[in-house]
């Protein structure tokens, strides 16, 4: 068993070449279907560290709903090594291992329906009862037959009458998950066991009992590999090749394979990886040569090495927008994983699998039937073949790296600025192409007030539109940046990124825009052009991202200047000012009837909030959400799993004010963490019965981001992170719930591309289906934006979140001075003018 491939111990019985039948068949006291002890040759564990002993063992007949098996061939998988390391401090002993097995059953206890004497069959550690709630969802591959809160590592220790089959010196020899195939004969649940082909060749299928399984499901049925898309499979051991196959057999036009050992490339590439690297012969992290290797990353990353290190270069060198990472091995004694909530925000998902996510019973019987229609290639998996006595042999060949499983299992988320400036001429009510003169709020540095002073706005260059800003909201995100903490933050600065105006003038090359046009600028882009806009997967267009991070326009200047200072754009935006500029694939274009005073919150918060529900979670009819967060985001969230037909919506929030608007906006019921005497994660799933379907975090606490995570049912349940935390916080939880079958995902902008959704939503709004007035709760003067913000981290928005509200301020025009394009219809419909709206 050398380091490229799975490992096997075939032909258990004896060293003179005899088969596991043969070498029982000395020592059975009764034929086929006998219901006696039998006695016979077991490798058993007496402590941790310490080579395993073949001792005679005894086993006992199976009781209900048991299985006797004849143990044939059977491989040797890490997770057997990590029982014995002194580090795993969960087992027990003495315990007999194995659990990647194939064999013959010798006899079935009363009730066995689903097997007989003789079928030949894979023994399975993870079960399918086909009864229970994990069993009927196709969302998972979960049994509730395992605890949804331990490891499958150290379950099923004993059969399900609490008591062992294993006997040996006159002592109880302990299971191991359920299967315990280093013995040549085993008792197992009917519920963990797969009929397979008569024909089946046991030596090389008892692969598919664990590792095969696990690193080609991890491609096809976990990650779901696309064709045409890029890969990296991190660990080139048995699992990770088995992954590889799973990436070629998906489709996958490109799968870079990364092993420290570099022995191991040839088999990879034999296999179907199209690049090798070793991250010993690169002068800087491999994540980073791998995005400049994909022109910005790749579509599915899978970890088969297992280790924070490992893990945290798999999730690095995803795409954004739509890069998926699958968590497939752990370390033993390793501290877990930590990400920085903007890493998925920025629409990468990290997820995990167990057994590859499929449902044992059901599908290893087909995966035998694809091996042996050649539709993938186990043979070149197997490196070794040796007998029972050489079983501590097998071990040192794995430690040494001389084996191919790398798998560690362990099984174990209105600032309407419509006045004429000051000093400007009336003309400025048409199309300009001069410098305006105008009021501004100017952040001149982190952590004091804005102050309104005159700006000049340069006229808009090539592919750039100057807007009249006719509402504004203050978010949550402009207060992180005025407070100094965002990482990304420079002043002087003009802030605001929800807004709405009228198109005063357009630069050379504009051609879906004209002066006159009712319009919402856009943080995020639509160029429609970039690999991220061609992609239906993200909405996060690359197309500027450089320069609007940097607070400049597309060309690398700014169009504000204020006592003859350059002043920064914010979010490509910067909604705070009378006038802006803004890049033409920044702008959406709207109904011209829509109130803009209300519609200018759909540039962020109920946007990101109602799609956070929509879009990226996908919630279904009938399901179960929880929303972490009462504030503007957490009530468009509430909006959008109502929608979108959940049953149940559950509100969090300390600040029980809240829970009354919470409830109109369709939260069923809400809790308060602070009523309970345990972790609101625990609280959920006992209200739940084992966890929402859905949980969505709207606060950007990274505590919170786990305890929603954790929220979560086993099995299939998303956590969303709409909450962006403060810079250098990152989230952290046990790897062990994203292998267990738990999403962490992220969300931008509520996954909308922007420039052709927001007009949708816009119509949406007025034809009542969303809710936009409702989050409305203060109008102050534009003067007055800093007492919008000391509003904000007051609370006393009527029970808003202090982290995702939304402001906008707001005036009546006078009727002589309608907005530009628009005909004097109402006073109201000449929207507002130097006002601030709270939400």
């Amino acid at each position: 068993m050398d380091a490229n491939s799975l490992g096997q111990l075939g032909c258990l019985g004896g060293a003179a070449g005899k088969s596991y039948g043969q070498a029982c068949a000395q020592t059975v006291s009764a034929g086929s279907g006998a219901r006696e002890v039998i006695k016979c040759k077991a490798a058993i564990a007496w402590e941790a560290n310490k080579p395993l002993c073949i001792e005679e063992v005894e086993v006992a007949p199976p009781k209900a709903h048991e299985v006797r098996i004849q143990i044939i061939a059977t491989a040797l998988c890490h997770s057997d090594a990590h029982i014995l390391h002194p580090k795993f401090t969960k087992a027990l002993f003495p315990v007999i291992l194995g659990h990647e097995g194939a064999g013959i059953v010798e006899s079935v206890g009363p009730g066995v329906t689903n097997c007989k004497p003789g079928d030949k069959v894979i023994p399975l550690y993870m079960p399918q009862c086909k009864k229970c709630k994990f069993c009927l969802s196709p969302l998972t591959n979960f049994c509730a037959k395992l605890s949804p809160s331990k490891s499958p590592l150290v379950q099923q220790e004993l059969m399900e009458d609490k008591t062992s089959r294993f006997t040996c010196k006159g002592k109880p020899v302990y299971h191991f998950m359920g299967i315990s195939t280093f013995s040549q004969y085993t008792v197992v649940s009917d519920t963990n066991l797969a009929k397979i082909d008569d024909d089946a060749n046991l030596e090389r299928v008892c692969l598919l009992g664990c590792g095969f399984s696990t690193g080609y499901g991890a491609a096809i049925n976990t990650a779901k590999v696309t064709p045409g898309s890029t890969c990296a499979i991190f660990g080139l051991g048995g699992v990770g090749l088995s992954a590889l196959i799973g990436c070629k057999v998906a489709g996958a036009s490109r799968i870079i394979a990364v092993d420290i050992n570099s022995e191991k490339f040839a088999k990879a590439k034999a296999l179907g990886a199209t690049d090798c690297l070793n991250p010993r012969d690169l002068q800087k992290p491999v994540q980073e040569v791998i995005i400049e290797m994909t022109g910005g990353g790749v579509d599915f990353a899978l970890d088969c090495a297992g280790g924070s290190e490992a893990m945290r270069a798999a999730l690095d060198c995803t795409t954004i927008g739509w890069g998926s990472c699958t968590l497939i091995g752990v370390a033993i004694g390793d501290k877990g994983l930590t990400i920085s909530p903007v890493e998925i925000i920025m629409g990468r998902t990290i997820n995990g699998t167990s057994f590859g996510g499929f449902k044992g019973r059901d599908s290893i019987p087909k995966l035998v039937t694809d091996y042996k229609n050649k539709k993938f290639n186990l043979d070149a998996l197997v490196t070794h073949t040796l007998p029972f006595d050489r079983i501590n042999e097998a071990f040192d060949l794995m430690h040494q790296g001389k084996r191919g499983s790398c798998h560690r299992f362990h099984p174990l988320t209105a600032l309407a600025l419509f006045t004429p400036a000051a000093g400007a001429s009336p003309n400025h009510s048409a199309p300009s192409a001069g410098v305006i003169k105008c009021k501004a709020a100017v952040a001149w540095e982190a952590g004091k007030p804005l102050s309104i002073e005159e700006v000049e706005v340069a006229p808009p260059k090539a592919h750039e539109v100057r807007i009249k800003i006719i509402a504004t909201a203050v978010c949550h995100t402009d207060a992180y940046t005025l407070s100094g903490a965002d990482p990304e933050g420079s002043f002087p600065v003009i802030l605001g990124h929800e807004g709405a105006g009228i198109v005063e003038s357009v630069g050379v090359g504009v051609t879906k825009l004209k002066a006159g046009d009712t319009v919402i600028p856009l943080y995020i882009p639509q160029c429609g052009e970039c690999k991220f806009c061609l992609n239906p997967k993200t909405n996060l267009c690359q197309k500027i991202r450089v320069t609007q991070g940097k607070g400049l326009m597309p060309d690398g200047t700014s169009r504000f200047t204020c006592k003859g200072k350059k002043i920064l754009h914010y979010m490509g935006t910067s909604t705070f000012s009378e006038y802006t500029v803004v890049a033409d694939i920044s702008v959406a274009k709207i109904d011209p009837l829509a109130p803009l005073d209300k519609v200018c919150l759909l540039g962020c918060g109920i946007s990101t909030g109602y799609g956070a529900a929509v879009n990226t979670a996908k919630v279904e009819p009938g399901s179960t959400c929880a929303v972490f967060g009462l504030g503007g985001v957490g009530l468009a969230v509430i909006m959008g799993c109502k929608v979108a037909g959940a049953s149940r919506i559950i509100g969090v929030d300390i600040n029980k004010d809240k829970f009354a608007r919470a409830k109109e906006f369709g939260a069923c019921e809400c809790i308060s963490p602070q009523d309970f005497s345990k972790p609101i994660q625990e609280v959920l799933v006992e209200m739940t019965d084992g966890g929402v379907d859905y949980s969505f975090e709207c606060i950007g606490n990274v505590k919170v981001m786990r305890a929603a995570l954790e929220a979560c049912h086993k099995g299939w349940g998303v956590s969303v992170v709409v909450g962006v935390a403060a810079a250098g916080e990152e989230i952290a939880t046990r790897p062990f719930q994203l292998v267990t079958g738990r999403t962490w995902k992220g969300t931008a902008f509520g996954g909308w591309k922007s420039v052709e959704s927001v007009p949708k939503l816009v119509s949406e709004y007025m034809s009542k289906k969303i809710k936009v007035d409702e989050f409305v709760t203060h109008n102050l003067s534009f003067d007055e934006i800093n007492k919008a913000f000391e509003l904000l981290h007051a609370g006393k928005r009527k029970g808003e979140d202090i982290e995702t509200s939304m402001m906008r301020i707001i005036e009546q025009l006078p009727p002589e001075h309608p907005p530009l394009g628009i005909e004097p219809r109402t006073r109201a419909c000449a929207l507002t003018r130097n006002r601030t709206v709270t939400s």
